[in-house]
């Protein structure tokens, strides 16, 4: 594969700089339960100084999910209280989800002054939960969520799950970085610090009893207490592979779950185990038992498992997810939930043998937008998807588009005229908004990364290793024209027939003033990867990518000047509008504006500290904004610094077909939109 490959949609993130700024343990928790790959902790510490910040970027309203639905931050822990209607789920970005009627419905919980991840939550009855996340969180609700208050402790560590235990539930502890364990006795309202004789991350506990409890982590290490946590017994069962969860179930009986297919069994309360085999090497992430025989086990390849005999054997059934399910509860023999990556909630009501969405909405990556008017839009992703909406983003309708390839590129004509370009070389095309779609041939098996029309039929692709396509037949042929440049183009923008930018990896600005037959090269300096390029007329435009970078231009992209942004995060996506104004955005939810030519940059609050890859912004608040998993948010607030500027279209050619406007539409083939798992029905209570 070229070492130039396409990087804005598919491989640009870097280590360390995608995931939330937590602490290390939780981003290694979090990284465990996401299944990225796991980094060394030393390397997250050097990564802290460089993403501390963006705390700040989420911590402001203003903004509404529109897809997933109820929202697409990945979700690390679910639990239900005793009647099993009322549950939580916690996750990334100040999530915390609330539902009372089983799963079927969830409202957004509102912690104020809190900007952390939540790795944990525990749920005593209808009115009492407990939530613990970064930055020694501890927070308690006792109307239903009504009201948070924050429990403080003299400890700085960041907590990864917390857990009660006995009749009257007084007993409980919570586990966290650097092997920090804390005790309480008054159900919560004071915490105490045990020493546990570790310093590797403890990622999960569970207890049977206020005596009885087994924590594990990060080395492998297993510690279990038979006096109340005044001392802790070590083990390894696993060789040092990490352990994500356990689970009692019996006052002596425990499992274990790890890394590399890692399943250990103790009959003496987790002092001693026993390997259990499972044929399979896949990374276990989540284990629950509903009494002593009925378990259910997660794993990094979007499997469930099943035990019906205490955990001595397990069964594995495919639930077709992609994202993986991280963390699973079991509430009696039959009743179980887990949660996911990019917001997926399912259920199941027979003991595991089969599952139920309860979250709504596509998870496919979402690479490219457009909005023809303020109602009327189009949005393009992974395998092939295609989303249409003809209500501001309110619904989105997956239509049918006939190919699997990625599809990393879209742009309208008009309200009518569309296309569509991806990975292999991928072309579509539609003549009635995107209704229905068919293919044009393009005769290239390279990527294509972007597309640009300045008529009904003359049109510029470019892709994978310097490709740049022209057409003259409304996108049905393709002719490969010389780019001089064998790196990859990532955007392509023509004033008209004639004019046009490209930009690519390794700071490549190509220009022609011929149709694209010839391109010359503009030197600026620049080293970074340019990921995406906007004009706002045929002389005003800004360009971004890796690391922040920006430039900006006065002269049509003769010449560019290097700008200081706010982030140093990589930039996917801009759009100008304004000759001095534009909007940019990036990982971990970046979201910058400028309206001072770029010498200013000012991050916008955000919900999300997803991947965004893509914009469309049409003034005041009509900026929505795509990204990794699905995610789809539109701003509720005008952006500060705030404008009403409506942002100019594609440029007219005076021998140009009329333009038709934007109509309401219709997917002529229905297609079920991430249709792997059917949708949660509630059983009519009589």
């Amino acid at each position: 594969m070229n070492s130039d490959r396409h990087r804005s949609r598919k491989d640009a993130v870097t280590y360390g700089t995608s995931i939330p700024s937590f602490s290390v343990s939780i981003r290694v928790h979090l990284w465990l339960k996401l299944f990225l790959l796991p980094f060394c902790v030393s390397a997250v510490i050097l990564l802290l100084t460089t993403i501390a910040t963006t705390a700040q970027m989420r911590q402001g309203n203003g903004w509404v999910w529109q897809n997933p639905s109820p929202q697409g931050n990945p979700l690390y822990s679910i639990h239900f209280a005793p009647d099993k209607e009322i549950g939580y789920s916690v996750g990334s970005d100040n999530t915390v989800l609330r539902t009372v009627d089983g799963g079927f419905k969830w409202v957004r919980q509102d912690i104020p002054f809190s900007d952390v991840a939540f790795s944990s939550v525990f749920v005593k009855d209808k009115n009492v939960a407990f939530v613990v996340g970064a930055r020694a969180s501890i927070f308690m609700t006792e109307n239903g969520g009504k009201d948070w208050k924050r429990i403080t402790t003299d400890v700085k560590d960041h907590f990864s799950s917390i857990e009660f235990t006995g009749g009257d539930q007084k007993a409980g502890w919570i586990t966290g970085t650097y092997g920090r364990i804390m005790r309480t006795d008054d159900g919560g309202l004071t915490w105490r610090s045990q020493t546990s004789g570790t310093s590797e991350q403890l990622l999960n506990i569970e207890a049977i009893d206020a005596m009885r409890a087994v924590a594990v982590g990060l080395g492998g290490v297993v510690l279990a207490t038979a006096d109340g946590g005044e001392t802790w017994k070590a083990s390894d069962p696993c060789s040092g592979s990490l352990i994500s969860d356990v689970s009692f179930i019996s006052e002596t009986t425990v499992v274990a779950a790890g890394f590399a297919g890692c399943m250990v069994r103790s009959e003496d309360g987790g002092v001693t185990w026993t390997p259990v085999s499972i044929f399979s090497r896949a990374d276990l992430l989540s284990v629950s038992f509903a009494d002593d025989a009925n378990g259910l086990m997660t794993d990094a390849n979007g499997m469930v498992w099943v035990s019906g005999d205490g955990g001595r054997t397990w069964l594995p059934f495919n639930v077709r997810t992609n994202p993986k399910l991280v963390n699973v509860h079991f509430a009696d023999k039959f009743t179980g939930w887990a949660v996911g990556e990019n917001g997926l909630i399912v259920r199941t009501d027979d003991g595991g043998f089969s599952w139920q969405r309860l979250s709504e909405g596509g998870r496919e990556d979402v690479n490219d937008l457009v909005f023809l008017d303020d109602e009327i839009g189009v949005a393009v992703g992974s395998r092939g998807k295609i989303w249409l909406t003809n209500d501001a983003g309110r619904e989105w309708i997956a239509t049918f588009s006939g190919t699997l390839s990625n599809l990393n590129s879209t742009f309208f004509f008009d309200g009518q005229r569309g296309w569509a370009v991806g990975d292999s070389g991928t072309v579509l095309r539609t003549v009635n908004g995107g209704a229905s779609w068919g293919k044009g041939i393009s005769g290239v098996t390279e990527d294509l990364l972007s597309v640009n029309f300045v008529s009904d039929r003359i049109g510029f692709a470019v892709g994978s290793t310097g490709t740049i396509l022209r057409t003259d037949t409304g996108g049905a042929y393709w002719q490969k024209m010389e780019s001089g440049t064998k790196l990859w183009l990532e955007d392509v923008k023509f004033f008209d027939d004639k004019t046009g930018v490209a930009v690519g990896n390794k700071g490549t600005i190509l220009r022609t003033v011929d149709g694209a037959a010839t391109w010359t090269q503009i030197k600026t300096g620049v080293k970074e990867n340019l990921y995406s390029l906007s004009f706002y007329d045929e002389k005003n435009g800004f360009a971004v990518g890796s690391a922040g970078i920006t430039l900006r231009t006065s002269d049509g992209g003769l010449t560019w000047q290097d700008q200081e942004s706010a982030s140093r995060f990589n930039l996917f996506a801009v759009q100008a509008f304004g000759t001095a104004a534009a909007i940019a955005v990036g990982e971990l939810g970046t979201v910058l504006v400028t309206e001072d030519a770029g010498k200013t940059w000012a991050i916008q609050p955000s919900i999300t500290s997803k991947v965004l890859q893509t914009l469309a912004y049409r003034g005041g608040n009509k900026l929505w904004v795509g990204g990794r998993g699905g995610a789809m948010i539109k701003r509720t607030e005008s952006l500060s610094p705030r404008t009403q500027t409506i942002p100019k279209g594609p440029p007219i050619l005076k021998n140009a077909a009329p333009r038709v406007r934007p109509k309401a539409r219709v997917p002529l083939i229905t297609v079920t939109d991430d249709g792997d798992i059917p949708f949660a029905v509630p059983v009519k209570k009589p």
